[in-house]
């Protein structure tokens, strides 16, 4: 049953997707604040601890996406989300009740499956609530989730860790979600497809054809490489950005899930946040600025990281975090809007599963090269090996993934509103 789109609710679509995205971010990185006690707990190596946090989750996340997001453009995407929502907020309280790696790993995986059903046919609903003079700044507000989930969950996490353990943290921001899929599946509209766009609604094609037509496009390619090698920086700075702080500067958990909540959190809201805006404001004079904004501000940050993991004051490092975190992910509605731009109306929720399948695949190595690079590093820089390893990988990425924006911006005139 579909909708008749007013601004009432376009807001309320968008109050509810934030929150999905939220619990979705949240639950997925408060992994990382948890990491030195649950190292410290089960006696887990740097390695096991990267397989956790990096492919148990990014690889099932990825295999899963495409299947659910066929679903969802076959099927009420609220449903989709509300049912993902469930699993994943049950499987994180699953994690807190793990007492081994395997267990873990897991628990960890099925968080995984449960998340690949929230954003691809989020970002189908709002492509199509919301026109293209819009879109970019709409599915920044999704992407503000991250940082917002972050903040919550390295600040409280930090603390309740710290007072109570681990795995209160896990069952604590697990739970909640469930209360939050109903509350989607009771209010949350849904549009026809295309309807943004002025497009009739048309029959879901055939998978063959929709991935032969997306990865046809140049723009599409280019754009999620430069995504997931992005991603792969992002998550494992996530995932290993405390363990730093406690390992090389020696501070408890708790005062450092507030300095990041900070550093991090509150600057990859606000530039996300600045990323649609300018993002919208540059596309209506030239489309390539989608992706030239990316290339330009994920370059500018790769520097940075060599000084917040080289300076001996741990004061200076948050504050040299905060600059890179603030600039790289101003590249998150611009790259979204991009995506859905040249995606068919009836492929969108498919294109951002095909989208985040190849970002998934790429990141998942992320966090697991930095344990694998801090192990064997160990031997020789002991507890400098971690700061090095991060430092390697947010370089070499972040410029890396500033050249395929750079690509996906040369064709995306080609491609931007194709038909199929």
């Amino acid at each position: 049953m579909h909708t008749p789109i007013t601004e009432p609710l376009r807001r309320r679509a968008l109050v509810l997707l934030f929150g999905v995205s939220l619990l979705n971010y949240l639950d997925r990185n408060v992994l990382g604040i948890l990491i030195p006690a649950i190292k410290q707990d089960l006696a887990l190596s740097d390695t096991q601890l990267g397989f956790i946090s990096g492919i148990a989750f990014a690889l099932f996340y990825a295999v899963m996406g495409l299947p659910i997001a066929r679903l969802a453009d076959r099927l009420e995407r609220r449903k989709v989300i509300a049912v993902a929502l469930t699993l994943w907020s049950l499987m994180t309280a699953g994690c807190g009740l793990a007492m081994n790696f395997a267990q873990l790993a897991l628990a960890r995986t099925l968080v995984g499956v449960g998340e690949a059903g929230a954003t691809p046919p989020s970002h189908s609903l709002i492509a199509d609530l919301f026109n293209k003079e819009r879109r970019a700044f709409a599915l920044s507000i999704y992407g503000v989730g991250s940082p917002v989930g972050l903040i919550i969950g390295f600040l409280l996490g930090g603390w309740v860790a710290q007072h109570y353990g681990w795995r209160v943290v896990l069952i604590g921001v697990g739970l909640p979600g469930v209360l939050m899929a109903l509350a989607v599946y009771r209010w949350l509209p849904t549009p026809s497809r295309g309807d943004a766009d002025g497009a009739e609604t048309v029959a879901q094609p055939p998978l063959m054809f929709t991935l032969r037509t997306l990865l046809s496009r140049p723009t599409f390619v280019h754009n999620a490489v430069a995504a997931g090698l992005y991603a792969a920086m992002y998550f494992a700075l996530l995932a290993w950005t405390p363990s730093f702080f406690s390992r090389t500067h020696h501070m408890p958990i708790g005062e450092i899930g507030t300095w990041l909540s900070l550093s991090l959190g509150v600057s990859a809201l606000f530039g996300t946040l600045a990323g649609g805006v300018v993002g919208d404001w540059l596309s209506r004079r030239d489309r390539r600025w989608l992706m030239w904004l990316c290339a330009l501000v994920t370059l500018a940050a790769a520097p940075l990281f060599i000084v917040a993991f080289r300076v001996e004051q741990p004061g200076l490092a948050f504050v040299a975090l905060s600059v890179p975190f603030f600039l790289g992910v101003m590249q998150t509605g611009p790259q979204h809007a991009a995506t859905q731009g040249v995606a068919p109306p009836a492929m969108r929720a498919t294109a951002a599963a095909t989208f985040l399948l190849i970002v998934s695949l790429i990141n998942g190595f992320g966090a697991q090269f930095v344990g694998l690079l801090s192990d064997q590093l160990n031997a020789r820089y002991g507890e400098d090996a971690l700061g090095i390893a991060l430092t390697w990988v947010t370089v070499c990425a972040s410029v890396w993934s500033a050249l395929h924006f750079w690509l996906a911006a040369r064709h995306l005139p080609r491609d931007f509103g194709r038909p199929a």
